[in-house]
């Protein structure tokens, strides 16, 4: 699977490095960054963390996680799934009120969650 992560952490960013070793992981750690990448290519799955350079973002700011949402919107790119992993609840309801459809899974219970069964529909679906 090809998966896009948007997250600045370096310990997030080893977390999903780890976790998706036998896939094809991008990870960007700046709103344009990710951008680029989906202007790129296509993604099963996107995750996305709001808050970049970590301070709370607004989510009108342009590096943020609501800035790389609004572009997934306006351009109508399609994903398997979308989850939105950031910690802060009001950046992740800005992207949930922009994204049609998405899934809210705190960075703190994704870690907890069996994550390759959060997987797994994506990966059945993508066998030829």
């Amino acid at each position: 699977m090809n998966i896009l992560l948007l997250d600045d952490n370096p310990h997030r960013i080893t977390f999903f490095q780890n976790s998706l070793k036998k896939h094809t992981l991008v990870v960007c750690r700046h709103a344009k960054a990710a951008i680029k990448a989906l202007k790129k290519g296509s993604f099963d799955l996107v995750f996305l963390d709001h808050d970049l350079e970590g301070d709370p973002a607004d989510p009108e700011d342009e590096n943020c996680g609501s800035e790389v949402a609004r572009f997934i919107a306006a351009h109508d790119v399609h994903c398997g799934r979308i989850i939105l992993h950031s910690e802060n609840r009001a950046g992740r309801e800005a992207m949930e009120a922009i994204l049609e459809t998405c899934e809210s899974i705190p960075y703190s219970k994704l870690k907890k969650a069996n994550f390759h069964s959060l997987l797994k529909p994506l990966a059945e679906a993508n066998e030829p």
